[in-house]
């Protein structure tokens, strides 16, 4: 069975540019979201070159190469409130990210 981009590559991006690093060590990791025209805002993992330019070996796995790369800022937003918040102080549950026990407990219908 032939393999397609899209399963090559799917949910191995910081694998691949981990990969991509030890060839490499002048090229730095970053972590962030992919807009895709197609499919919206996706985590993501890439690369930079020391000239600024990003090194994505796993923009394949995209119906375009088109996207923007945006890093993560550090910080994440209230599930329930929408309040932007450092990732080191988030409460996380499953994917949601929470600022406080008042937040999540108004989330899940406890307040």
């Amino acid at each position: 069975m032939e393999k397609t981009d899209y399963s090559k590559y799917r949910g191995k991006c910081k694998e691949f540019c981990i990969e991509a690093q030890q060839t490499d060590p002048t090229l730095t990791l970053v972590r962030g979201h992919y807009i895709c025209p197609f499919w919206g805002e996706q985590q993501h993992w890439w690369l930079t070159r020391l000239d600024g330019t990003i090194y994505d070996p796993t923009v394949k796995q995209f119906p375009s190469s088109l996207g923007e790369y945006i890093p993560f800022s550090g910080n994440v937003t209230c599930s329930e409130c929408g309040k932007s918040i450092s990732e080191d102080h988030a409460d996380f549950v499953s994917n949601y990210a929470f600022c406080s026990g008042v937040c999540y407990g108004k989330f899940v219908g406890v307040i």
